[in-house]
């Protein structure tokens, strides 16, 4: 009976049966909407239709009908199926089957909250229930043929040609750094000469008024804490070396009576730091076994993809934060490979340290980058495990040292507790807008010591915390936070899923590739010069003749956002996506000590996760600029692989 089961799956024609099977049903189901639909929606129905023909009315109302798109959909399935479907499979099966399942879960999950900020599109009823299983059946069956041959096939046929052209070795062999930095930075130029002297984000416009002295917009999340001293006006909830660093060289400007030339200074230093960085990951590539066509790629992103100079050139405390996580990225590579081979040199022990420490520093969640991939050192490296316990203790120890002397010598006042309270925050506030009737007087006390409870159903934004958490009370103690978590904890226990929904809603972004990602053009930061001029103390402006080119740009950034391929460049959950292959492949072909070369990434994905903002793209630019780095170290730990087996099977041999 066994063998005549083998033989019937085994047959050519029951594997052609199978393939165009599969493939009209993905196609149906990627054909199907997962809207809402009402028995008024179908004139057909009337009060005697009877249930079975009620759904299958609903089905053909819902299903698409451009014929023509389904039938170029139902030929690519039949191809990739034929392709993937029957190859001889992989022992290791796991981590494909859990990636693909993922996957189609971010997908129908995703498009509910897109679509309602909830997820009444799955679960609303019997009937949508169904349409959403048709849905995740054909997602996992469309993923895992991708995985399949992505991992069986694609990855282990990479190859790497040398070439004799003198333009690409002129380029990337001679001069692997300084001609991928000019080519870099001319094609920057005309986005550093349309937006002179540089854009001053939001966040950083209200560091320029702490360092000089202004007092902060009531509602704005940088006036979250009372100060300590109120002469010290600078506060930890921005980087305080980033603001220093940002007020000195305004402040040299306006020495010089230039307030715009004060503003290009600071721009110019992160221009170059920017573009430094990616010069340093090229040349970087020269190390490691990649094909000399993704090297090109890689320049050509850095220098041509607008969203790169446009945050080249918006002063914010994000972008050398991705410049250190970058290079922190490539000594923690250097350390993996070095792991039980040799021991580490004080001189790059110092290195780390100092590398660390400017992670640390430049963004407040920073340390959680080195505290989640610098200690694994150890675990896989028996000869540096105390050196790297110490660095790692070292870092944390100065880190601590330099937020004691901030606070007890210099008076700038710590970071407000609310910033790590985003997810608890947005699930008290959508508790009280859904089931505002249940709460008790006592509870209303509670939330309201804490958050402004009459206000939070109106300011409540399912995919942006900062309205809910600016109403955060500054004169709240401990006690009062004790007291609120008591409560939040006990409605959490009468209403779970109000909690799980609002903390998807606040978070699907980073994990669904067609959300729209907030605060992605240049158009949310141009006012910050208005911001900053109102307080009399300064004069920054735009050259206005360049305002044509400034809008020609804009326009550029949004039709590139919508254009298939360089899009996915930038689209932030499919970044997360590669970061989870990557991870799944990586305990596929048991190299699992360059998981930690991830921790860093999946350390900032998890701050994403507990940020205010639902796709942020600002949050996200760790790892989408830092992701040719992190593919290139992905397909020379692949050719390593390769090349362990050639050696294995000659000493067999």
């Amino acid at each position: 009976m066994k063998d005549k089961i083998k033989y019937f799956f085994e047959n050519k024609s029951t594997k052609r049966f199978i393939i165009v099977f599969l493939a009209l049903f993905v196609t149906l189901a990627f054909s199907l909407s997962m809207d809402m639909v009402k028995n008024s929606d179908i004139k057909e129905i009337t009060e005697t239709t009877n249930y079975i023909t009620k759904m299958l009315l609903k089905l053909e109302y819902l299903l698409n009908e451009n014929i023509f798109e389904m039938l170029i959909l139902f030929i690519c399935f039949n191809i990739l199926f034929n392709i993937t479907l029957f190859r001889k499979k992989h022992e290791r099966r796991n981590c494909k089957i859990i990636l693909a399942l993922l996957f189609s879960f971010f997908m129908v999950f995703g498009y509910s909250y897109m679509k309602d900020n909830s997820w009444n599109l799955i679960f609303g009823n019997t009937f949508q229930l169904f349409k959403a299983i048709i849905k995740g059946i054909g997602y996992y069956i469309l993923f895992i043929s991708l995985l399949n041959y992505l991992f069986d096939y694609a990855l282990n046929n990479i190859k790497i040609k040398k070439t004799t052209n003198k333009v690409y070795n002129f380029i990337f062999i001679k001069h692997s750094f300084i001609i991928p930095l000019l080519i870099i930075l001319i094609c920057w130029l005309p986005y550093i000469i349309s937006y002179y002297p540089g854009m001053i984000f939001q966040d950083s416009s209200n560091q320029v008024r702490q360092y000089f002295g202004y007092d902060i917009p009531k509602n704005s999340a940088t006036n979250s804490v009372n100060l300590i001293d109120n002469n010290v006006k600078i506060t930890s909830h921005h980087p305080v070396i980033h603001t220093i660093i940002l007020g000195s060289c305004i402040q040299l400007g306006k020495l010089i009576g230039n307030d715009n030339l004060g503003v290009f200074f600071y721009t110019i230093l992160q221009v170059l730091l920017l573009s430094s960085t990616f010069a340093y990951v090229i040349n970087y590539m020269k190390k490691l076994k990649v094909p000399n066509y993704f090297r090109v790629i890689t320049l050509l992103i850095f220098a041509l993809t607008p969203i790169i100079p446009i945050y080249a050139i918006e002063i914010t405390k994000d972008v050398p934060f991705v410049c250190f996580v970058i290079i922190y990225l490539v000594q923690i590579h250097k350390l993996i490979n070095n792991a039980n081979i040799n021991r580490i040199s004080i001189k790059t022990m110092i290195k780390i340290i100092l590398l660390s420490l400017l992670v640390a520093l430049f963004r407040n969640n920073g340390i959680y980058v080195i505290i989640m991939s610098l200690p694994l050192i150890a675990i896989i490296d028996k000869i540096n495990r105390k050196r790297v316990l110490v660095a790692t203790l070292l870092v944390i120890v100065l880190y601590q040292g330099y937020n004691f002397t901030l606070e007890k010598i210099f008076r700038i006042t710590p970071a407000s507790i609310r910033e790590a309270l985003s997810i608890p925050f947005q699930q008290t506030a959508r508790y009280v807008k859904e089931h505002g009737n249940e709460v008790t007087e006592y509870e209303k006390n509670v939330i309201n010591n804490i958050l402004d409870y009459e206000e939070l159903p109106n300011l409540y934004d399912p995919t942006f915390a900062d309205y809910v958490k600016n109403t955060y009370n500054k004169e709240a103690t401990t006690g009062n936070l004790i007291e609120y978590f008591k409560v939040w904890f006990s409605q959490f226990l009468k209403h779970p899923a109000t909690y799980i929904e609002a903390t998807i809603n606040n978070t699907y972004g980073y994990f669904y590739p067609e959300s729209n990602m907030r605060q992605y053009t240049t158009g949310f930061m141009i006012n910050s010069y208005e911001t900053l001029n109102k307080t009399g103390g300064f004069n920054y402006s735009y050259i206005d003749k360049f305002e044509g080119a400034r809008e020609f740009i804009n326009s550029l950034v949004e039709i590139i956002k919508k254009i298939p391929g360089i899009s996915f460049i930038i689209n932030i959950a499919l970044n997360v996506w590669l970061i989870m292959i990557m991870f799944g492949y990586y305990i596929y072909i048991k190299k699992t000590k360059y998981i930690i070369f991830l921790m860093p990434l999946l350390s900032i994905l998890l701050v994403c996760i507990a940020s205010p903002v639902n796709a942020y793209f600002r949050y996200s630019i760790a790892f989408i600029f830092s992701m040719p780095l992190t593919v290139s170290v992905f397909i020379d730990t692949i050719n390593n692989k390769k090349k362990t087996k050639l050696v294995e099977r000659k000493e067999k041999n």
